[in-house]
């Protein structure tokens, strides 16, 4: 699941700061866009927000699965499916 900060339509860094800590889930990317006005005054407010609720950070690629998993049209890892052994 991701998180989508919408901070490219301009909102106050506070309501930037409760939207991301509120829909941030295990796993979540959370989109900001870099030429966004109030980004950077709500980023500090946002990590905070979310090491206080027992969030850590790490790089994509520690998130995305390489084995045993494709990635459907909508970017969400899908499960390969094994053959469960017809007999033949």
């Amino acid at each position: 699941m991701s998180a989508d900060s919408l901070d490219w339509k301009d909102p106050a860094p506070s309501e930037i700061v409760s939207r991301v800590v509120k829909n941030a889930r295990n796993g979540s990317i959370i989109l900001f866009h870099n030429a966004a006005k109030n980004t950077p005054e709500a980023l500090p407010d946002v990590i905070d927000g979310l090491v206080e609720k027992g969030f850590s950070f790490v790089p994509v690629s520690e998130l995305i699965y390489t084995d045993g998993y494709t990635m459907d049209h909508t970017g969400r890892q899908i499960p390969n499916k094994t053959d469960s052994g017809s007999g033949a």
